[in-house]
């Protein structure tokens, strides 16, 4: 009886126990609050741009999605019904959540929750963000002037309002003589300007504007890596740049290029399904809610196509590593082989359908710089655009990426873009987003010595160029650590806008370096991502004897070299009692091709010279026949 007693106390104790065990874990476990909802809420929305929490609290007050009676601000748990009630206010909708519950975008059970989960409400914000920054207007304009317009034969006074030369203008003063006139402002034409729409671009309505005389050399053929087509180019030439667009019905294709110490430096650029959808109404002084959204896919590559360093690697390729890392210095020049460009390519004027002296204006920019070996093709399905409400402004921000890279360099690309709604000769509100990759490869030189001992050396050689050289050099190995991430600047009405002058104006910087495009993975082996560095030492791989000859043995004895290319004498064997310190380096023609006091040989101009490698005695001599071609 004692023992079955004892028993059940015990049992009792454990379950009382593990009970208290599961009410700490419950307690110690990060509940969502509302502050966290609603910090969630304004950041995805693009309302809250505020540093602190209290900012956005305000900036979400101002939007009416928050009021100052809500009971729930101070919840420790986020409730079903303050989320339904904020949702609600969000999308201007009574049916707000439930509509999203209808349509499928979020799952029913989450009415049958009193509290809501982090995970639960990120869902729900973002199909309600999507909603409020899809929608869809109908075609709409409508304009009222202030007086009645004035043609140039009509007879004019002072006040009147003229349209010349495709502008709006008033006079000021009238004379036998003429009159005079200044521009006019956006006030003086309309009292009342109301315009909205949404559709598709059609680019072949569209007047190009190209930022550079375009060349007659139409034929020109791009290299095979570029996006752009080889129908119908428009080709011209910038700061050295040769760029060429082609529009077709959906888009425009453009491509740069550029030679820079023996490497094609390229950029290509591809936007389409360019589609603007916006609501703009002004009277008297009054703006009304506005709202501004273009939707583009673009596709940008980037990089670099060399074959510099590929008779190299032969020469490396029997080096014991401390003179690979020596003599690599002698001959590459680190990080010579950059270009950094902001391009201006072209303006794209497209006419707004059946809405009368409105149309779309789209600037195109490259924003370049790349070295080495680099080739990143991004693909990105854009939304951009802004929303005001109140007399407040909120961001629209809605950027998918997807890319296939070939990192073995260093790389920034950026594609600058303003889209501008104009109408009547004035711009109304614009969009200008400066947005791409920027990163750097950082390059490590892992040398191993004779007895299988590892040493690492940094460089700012390009990893590619490291890659090529050592390919076939076991006692080097190169790895690259990669440090790459998205960039998305945006400028939402620029000072040319007349919503600048109204003060909707602001400046996000959405993306930056914690937005890694890789994620985790940042270590590169032979071309490929690693969790980690996997070098390690190694057992001794070779002896290194002194090779003996009966005379000067060279690794070559002709070398065809470009002007200005370099070339390093290497001496493979040696009679006895001699060594590499002793030998003298001549040039039969040194104006074609001269030499150093250790056997690096650089060209010079077009010809043909013989270089002399003898002993000190002149007892032996050997020599490299140098032919220098002009490429």
């Amino acid at each position: 009886m004692l023992r079955v007693l004892t028993e059940k106390i015990g049992i009792c104790f454990a379950g009382f126990l593990l009970l208290v065990a599961c009410t700490a874990c419950k307690a110690g476990a990060p509940s969502y609050s509302t502050a966290d909802y609603l910090n969630d809420l304004s950041e995805v929305s693009g309302i809250g741009t505020g540093e602190e929490y209290r900012d956005k609290l305000d900036e979400l007050k101002d939007w009416g999605i928050v009021e100052d009676g809500d009971k729930a601000l101070d919840d420790e748990k986020l409730s079903y019904d303050y989320l339904k009630t904020t949702v609600s206010r969000l999308m201007d909708d009574e049916k707000g959540l439930d509509t999203l519950i209808a349509e499928g975008k979020v799952d029913e059970s989450i009415r049958n929750k009193k509290t809501i989960e982090k995970e639960d409400a990120s869902k729900v914000i973002k199909e309600a963000v999507d909603h409020i920054n899809s929608r869809e207007y109908e075609e709409n304009f409508t304009a009222i002037y202030t007086r009645e317009l004035k043609s140039e034969d009509d007879v004019l006074y002072a006040g009147d309002l003229l349209f010349a030369d495709g502008e709006y203008l008033i006079v000021t003063e009238v004379s036998d003589e003429g009159c005079v006139c200044r521009p006019a402002e956006f006030e003086e034409v309309f009292t009342y300007f109301d315009l909205s729409d949404t559709y598709d671009i059609d680019f072949t309505q569209a007047e190009v504007i190209p930022y550079g005389e375009e060349s007659d050399d139409i034929a020109y053929v791009n290299e095979n890596y570029t996006l752009l087509s080889q129908n119908n180019n428009h080709v011209f030439n910038t700061d050295g740049f040769r760029i060429s667009y082609t529009l077709n019905r959906s888009g425009v294709d453009v491509h740069v290029s550029k030679e820079v110490n023996g490497m094609n430096v390229y950029g290509d650029l591809s936007i389409n399904n360019v589609k603007p959808t916006f609501k703009w109404t002004y009277k008297e002084d009054d703006l009304k809610n506005c709202f501004f959204r273009i939707s583009f896919n673009s596709t940008e590559k980037v990089g670099c196509s060399t074959g510099k360093y590929g008779n190299y690697h032969l020469k490396f390729r029997d080096l014991d590593s401390s003179t690979f890392a020596s003599l690599l210095r002698s001959i590459v020049e680190p990080a010579s082989d950059e270009v950094e460009a902001t391009l201006p390519i072209c303006q794209i004027r497209t006419p707004i359908p059946n809405v009368p002296t409105a149309f779309l204006n789209l600037n195109v920019v490259l924003k370049l710089y790349v070295s080495g070996k680099t080739e990143l093709q991004l693909y990105n399905s854009n939304a951009l655009g802004f929303e005001t409400k109140n007399g407040h402004i909120r961001f629209i921000n809605d950027n998918s990426h997807d890319y296939d890279a070939i990192l073995q360099a260093s790389a920034k690309a950026a594609v600058g873009l303003n889209m501008a709604l104009e109408a009547a000769t004035f711009r109304l509100a614009d969009v200008e987003t400066d947005g791409g990759i920027r990163g750097v490869v950082k390059t490590t030189m892992h040398l191993y010595d004779e007895d299988g001992n590892m040493s690492s050396s940094a460089t700012d050689i390009a990893y590619s160029t490291l890659e090529e050289i050592s390919q076939e050099n076991p006692d080097v190995k190169i790895c690259g650590d990669v440090s790459f991430y998205w960039m998305l600047d945006l400028i939402i009405n620029t000072s040319k806008t007349k919503m600048s002058k109204l003060g909707f104006t602001k400046t996000f910087h959405i993306l930056d370096d914690d937005n890694q495009v890789f994620g985790n993975l940042h270590h590169i082996e032979d071309g490929h991502f690693v969790k980690s560095c996997t070098r390690k030492n190694r057992e001794a791989v070779k002896t290194m004897d002194n090779v003996v000859s009966n005379r000067i043995v060279l690794d070559s004895y002709a070398e065809v070299l470009k002007e200005g290319e370099t070339y390093q004498i290497f001496v493979k064997a040696l009679p006895q009692d001699y060594s590499e310190a002793g030998l003298i380096y001549s040039s039969s023609e040194s104006s074609i091709a001269e030499v150093s006091a250790d056997g690096l040989v650089k060209a010079l101009t077009p010809g043909s010279a013989r270089i002399k490698v003898a002993t000190t005695d002149g007892k032996y001599e050997s020599y490299v026949n140098i032919l220098v071609s002009t490429g």
